[in-house]
């Protein structure tokens, strides 16, 4: 094995969860499934092969210092996947993935059964125990804080936006204290994986009764590996060992001190100063960096979990005619976009639904997507198009359209996102198209996606998980938690709901096949393009996952070590 993964190995990566799905309840009734712990030494990946990293029994102590910032507050069930991943350093789930391999693996729930295909059976894992923090003060954790926990998400309030992960349960059952039963609406290849995103994190309800707006570190009390003792929001954060962690002999680390950055460029250079221990690589310098310095640096290849998509407001003028969103759909440049990632974060693909965790087992190939108008180049064919679409829909250079793009100026490429998006349609749209720009810092802009308050918006976006039925159910599907834009397509809500019952891979793949090409031609939004960036990591540290640009699985943060 080389000493870094390229993109192109990269390129043929394929979900090994998916070996697992055809073995979920709905697949064979009466089979047990019990995964395997993750294995700290082979976390790294490819960046495990270094000479400088021979792999050596994990240590305990030490403190790893990472860049990150907790920006809203500490209630999971309400933030996207891209805000709650990394807060997985404190609180669990009943089951995870592992970030590289996308396998699922105990967290909570030491296994799981399946009596029938629609029923599945949580074991917990001994001595679970909260934190030992008011008002849970460490008592000992029950099945009631997790069926709690997922009532609680399935809120009608549309700041919960994260219930269609669980939409496919029907019950939920406390058998004892430490087993819980889950009925199923009907048989569902998808509900194991959905179980595992970020977003469904279990809280104790007397935290939840005293939190309020989970606004400071006091409010963050869960069963996970490090206790958060403090957080200065834009400042840094700083987070112990639980001593009382159910997985025996982890975590390894004694502290985390998370800090913040007003940018990107300043945590890169916080980051080559020795100042931070982890950090994906600037697409610019990604090249360069992976050829000149892998002798100094663990490196690898990674593709992301959040991806770039573009909303219209479908049921507001003027994007309530179909022919408007179609037509700023044609003339976006995903060549150009393709150009963007790999100057931000080292490589870009064509995906009009996928981010590349995705993309590459599940997507049409970038040959395939060359195909149709909406990707072929030059331009010009597609522009004609749209240019006719809005002309039939009343919009010409006497009378162009006029919307704003909104977005966030939160971080730094996510401005640019919305400038570049901003230039396309207004070049491609030969003055036909009068667009603005408005930007929200972080709170405001889910705040105005939650309740759906633009005109059509660019911005990052992660749906949970890498089973195509997380995009399709919280981002496409009617009435979708995270569905910001108000679409609602019959035909396309039911051929979500028919890919959920096929448990054969192949008619499975053909059936999403199906799904991505109807939706070419009929979805008002979706992505730009998906990406990959290059992780490096300083070589005393051991065991890190993989990472993506804003996605940090803080989960797994038990399993990193530091070689003294």
């Amino acid at each position: 094995m080389s000493d870094l993964q390229t993109p192109s190995a990269v390129g043929r990566w394929r979900p090994s969860r998916r070996r697992l799905l055809q073995a979920t309840p709905v697949a064979a009734a009466g089979l047990a499934l019990t995964a395997c712990r993750s294995k700290p030494a082979a976390s790294g990946g490819s960046a495990q092969s270094n000479p400088a990293r021979a792999s050596t029994t994990p240590r305990r102590g030490g403190t790893l210092t990472i860049g990150t910032n907790f920006r809203l507050g500490f209630d999971p069930h309400v933030m996207p996947t891209t805000e709650v991943s990394i807060e997985g350093m404190f609180y669990s789930t009943i089951i995870r993935a592992d970030p590289k391999t996308n396998e699922l693996e105990p967290d909570l729930a030491a296994k799981w059964e399946a009596p029938s295909q629609t029923e599945v059976v949580f074991t917990l894992a001994p001595s679970i125990k909260w934190h030992d923090k008011p008002p849970a003060n460490g008592r000992a954790f029950k099945v009631d804080d997790i069926i709690y926990s997922l009532q609680r998400v399935q809120s009608s309030d549309p700041r919960f936006i994260n219930k269609s992960y669980i939409s496919g349960i029907d019950k939920m059952e406390a058998v004892d204290d430490h087993t819980l039963k889950l009925t199923l609406k009907q048989p569902d290849v998808t509900q194991l994986s959905n179980l595992s995103v970020p977003p469904l994190k279990i809280l104790a309800p007397e935290v939840v009764d005293k939190a309020g707006k989970f606004a400071t570190a006091d409010t963050a009390v869960g069963t996970g590996a490090f206790v958060l003792q403090r957080s200065d929001l834009d400042v840094s954060s700083s987070l112990t060992r639980n001593p009382a962690y159910f997985k025996p002999d982890l975590p390894h680390l004694d502290r985390i001190e998370a800090r913040a950055f007003k940018d990107y460029g300043s945590e890169w250079a916080a980051f080559l100063a020795g100042q931070i221990d982890h950090r994906w690589v600037p697409g610019q310098d990604s090249k360069q960096f992976a050829d000149t310095q892998k002798s100094k640096y663990a490196l690898d290849w990674f593709p992301d979990q959040g991806y770039q998509i573009m909303q219209a407001m479908v049921q507001r003028k003027p994007f309530d005619d179909a022919r408007v969103s179609r037509s700023l759909r044609l003339i976006t440049d995903h060549d150009e976009w393709n150009s963007f990632l790999e100057e931000w974060f080292g490589r870009g693909r064509y995906s009009s639904i996928f981010a590349a965790a995705t993309a590459e087992a599940w997507d049409l190939s970038e040959d395939e997507y060359r195909k149709y108008l909406e990707w072929k180049q030059p331009k010009d064919d597609a522009i004609k198009e749209a240019l006719s679409l809005l002309s039939a829909a009343g919009y010409t250079k006497d009378k162009p359209l006029k919307f704003t793009i909104s977005g966030t100026s939160a971080i730094d490429y996510q401005r640019a996102m919305v400038q570049l998006l901003q230039a396309q349609f207004k070049r491609n749209g030969q003055g036909v198209i009068d667009c603005d720009i408005k930007l929200y810092d972080t709170a405001e802009w889910n705040t105005v996606r939650a309740n759906s308050t633009f005109e059509y918006f660019v911005a990052g976006h992660n749906p949970g998980g890498v089973d195509p039925d997380a995009y399709f159910t919280s981002t496409f599907k009617t009435g979708g938690g995270r569905n910001y834009g108000k679409m609602s397509d019959p035909v396309l809500d039911k051929m979500f709901e028919q890919q959920r019952t096929i448990f054969d891979e192949k008619q499975r793949k053909q059936a999403v096949r199906d799904i991505i090409i109807y939706m070419i031609d009929h979805c008002p939004y979706g992505g730009v393009d998906a990406r990959y960036v290059l992780n490096a990591d300083r070589l005393n540290v051991r065991g890190f996952p993989a990472e993506g640009a804003g996605n940090q699985f803080g989960e797994h943060y038990e399993n990193v070590w530091l070689q003294s």
